[in-house]
């Protein structure tokens, strides 16, 4: 099995107890502190890893890297401020966490296919499974 899939699979069970902090956290902080918290939390546990490979690790190695890098931190704050905005409104995980996930595959899906993926009747009936099931839950929430 190719390593990459086994770190999407660890990628995407955190994702998944993500959603649910998220959606605990969500009635008891302000959505802008609770985004920042989460944040600043991913900064001081990166920092613990990094600090003890510091003298081996290359910290800078294209312009082009660093802007990406600094576009998903944008988009992350996002993430963490509007999950939080939805499951504070009273959206229920069992919604939210399906229509933040499906949505996010749906995005990567179709932007992936634009930067050339492949794309195969496979790919494209999964993700029409993936945005027809979000639509529903979004539906069913009215």
């Amino acid at each position: 099995m190719n390593p990459g899939i086994i770190f999407a699979i660890v990628a995407s069970i955190a994702f998944g107890i993500w959603t649910v902090f998220h959606q605990q956290a969500a009635e008891k902080i302000n959505y802008l502190v609770g985004a920042i918290i989460v944040s600043l939390t991913a900064v001081v546990l990166g920092l613990i890893f990094l600090l003890p490979k510091i003298k081996t690790t290359t910290l800078y190695s294209n312009p082009k890297g660093i802007l990406f890098a600094v576009l998903a931190g944008v988009c992350a704050l996002a993430i963490d401020y509007f999950a939080l905005k939805a499951y504070g409104s009273g959206l229920a995980l069992s919604v939210g966490g399906p229509i933040i996930i499906g949505g996010s595959i749906a995005i990567a899906a179709l932007i992936g296919f634009f930067m050339g993926d492949s794309i195969t009747l496979m790919k494209v009936l999964g993700l029409l499974l993936v945005i027809v099931g979000s639509g529903i839950l979004a539906a069913v929430s009215g």
